[in-house]
């Protein structure tokens, strides 16, 4: 029974859950047949952790950098999902025991805007004083 929701945690009588969105890259085998059962499989996994909100985006087959697993060629898929913190561990042991998932990479997605106009300030004024202090030294050593 939920009691009461207050910034993504919700209370209930058992404690506290902390709900989170997720963003999960998933790299496949590029052979059909083994893709369709290990994205079927990530997503029954998915349900049965109770992540709800699934988005999924598909990047398609790419040829890789270099070989994991043996494989030259893989498929790459974007899930954006939220679920309970503490489920997170447990979801992620089960998808080591997936063989045609070569490698998944699960971040905690953040919605904080980013002022560029502030980085680019701070890059130009961390540049400046680089090389203040490059020439600087320069300086020094001409003098002696």
């Amino acid at each position: 029974m939920i009691l009461k929701k207050v910034c993504g945690a919700i209370k209930t009588k058992r404690g506290v859950i902390m709900i989170k969105k997720y963003e999960g890259c998933f790299l496949f085998r590029s052979e059909d047949l083994e893709y369709k059962v290990a994205l079927e499989e990530v997503k029954k996994q998915l349900a049965a952790f109770n992540a709800s909100d699934i988005v999924e985006n598909s990047f398609g087959e790419r040829v890789l950098e270099y070989p994991i697993k043996k494989q030259t060629r893989g498929r790459y898929e974007i899930m954006q999902f939220k679920m309970d913190s503490d489920n997170l561990k447990e979801f992620e042991l089960q998808l080591k025991l997936i063989k045609s998932l070569l490698r998944y990479m699960i971040l905690i997605k953040n919605n904080k805007k980013v002022n560029v106009k502030k980085i680019r300030r701070r890059n130009f004024r961390d540049n400046r004083e680089r090389e203040s202090s490059a020439s600087n030294s320069n300086v020094d050593a001409k003098v002696n």
